[in-house]
């Protein structure tokens, strides 16, 4: 038996499993997954939301099972559906339900969720069995807004084994001085004091503007990658495309914008990767990581007067290969391309 991702020619065999155990226990059909028409089309339900995973069991060339993860509509922030869970009756009772259930559940974690949710009925008391001996308790309320109103039985599962007690570790400010007020830069001179009470009277706090960068994808598939001069470390660094988000302005306008300056490059879809701090320790601005797929050379470069920059197209396997050996120095723009590569391609 193998376990992987589902694949198009899948969905019908899929559409059977999911609707089988409704026609062989005689449930209500209405209002539940058999008659929703997004089972005849799983593979592209999955395909097209990046933080979602659906696994299949294959035995000798035959789907013989299905369990997966989605950020189901109406679940709260960090919240996950196990969903789509179902066993060929012919393998019930083998373990082929306890492996898929599981994969999923390690792919709940992975995904970033901190609780997982599930829906079932009565009828699936052997599954219900397994939930609970794998640390699922029973909720009153349905949650989320899956459409499926037929179910009787809510569970969930906290997925995270830590819990954060932040309080006592903020700082507090006693005195802040603006030393360099410049555009995009303000430099401030603060006097803090810590938990424990210590004071400190020189801590250098930097406020730069927020900063974007993209991770675009030709529609041919390549990865643009640049290579420019940084004169802080006097080096010439690979790079993404990235840029300073201007007063006003959202962090995709100013990514959309920043690329086509950059590069030329525009068009294509675009999906939010990530939101961190540069370098929380000395400076308070944010980096928003964008995927955009599918962009085109139809624009005008426009560089900025200290801006000579290089722009290639290469194969995303060699931009992988580029990551692993630390060709890549530049550590935030690094953060969207690790997710790129974890969330929408198979490489990893």
């Amino acid at each position: 038996m193998i376990i992987r991702r589902i694949e198009k020619e899948d969905n019908q065999r899929i559409a059977s499993l999911i609707r089988a155990p409704f026609d062989e226990y005689n449930m209500e059909k209405r209002h539940t997954v058999y008659d929703d028409d997004a089972t005849n089309h799983q593979y592209e339900v999955f395909e097209a939301c990046p933080l979602s995973v659906l696994w299949v069991a294959e035995e000798q060339g035959t789907v013989i099972g299905s369990c997966g993860v989605y950020p189901t509509a109406g679940l709260p922030t960090g919240w996950c559906e196990i969903v789509k869970f179902y066993v060929d009756q012919n393998e019930r009772g083998k373990g082929t339900g306890g492996i898929l259930f599981e994969k999923a559940l390690q792919s709940a974690v992975v995904l970033g969720y901190h609780t997982a949710y599930l829906e079932t009925f009565p009828e699936f008391a052997g599954a219900v069995k397994m939930y609970e001996r794998l640390g699922f308790r029973r909720i009153d309320h349905q949650v989320g807004a899956s459409g499926h109103t037929a179910t009787s039985i809510w569970m969930t599962k906290a997925l995270r084994t830590v819990t954060f007690y932040d309080d006592a570790l903020r700082w507090k400010v006693l005195a802040s001085e603006n030393l360099i007020h410049r555009p995009h830069l303000d430099a401030y001179k603060e006097k803090v004091q810590l938990p424990d009470g210590t004071v400190y009277d020189e801590f250098y706090h930097l406020h730069f503007s927020p900063v974007v960068c993209i991770v675009a994808e030709t529609t041919d598939g390549k990865l643009i990658l640049e290579r420019q001069y940084r004169h802080a470390v006097q080096d010439i660094l690979t790079e993404i495309p990235a840029g300073i988000v201007e007063k006003g302005e959202e962090p995709l306008k100013a990514a959309q914008r920043e690329l086509e300056e950059e590069t030329g490059y525009v068009g294509g879809e675009w999906h939010s990767l990530s939101v961190e701090y540069a370098q929380g320790g000395v400076q308070d601005n944010k980096m928003y990581g964008f995927y955009a797929k599918g962009v085109e050379p139809t624009g005008k470069r426009h560089l900025d007067t200290t801006e000579d920059i290089s722009v290639y197209l290469i194969n995303k396997e060699e931009v992988l290969g580029m990551l692993m050996n630390g060709e890549i120095m530049q550590a935030p723009l690094a953060t969207p391309l690790w997710k790129y590569f974890a969330l929408y391609t198979d490489l990893l």
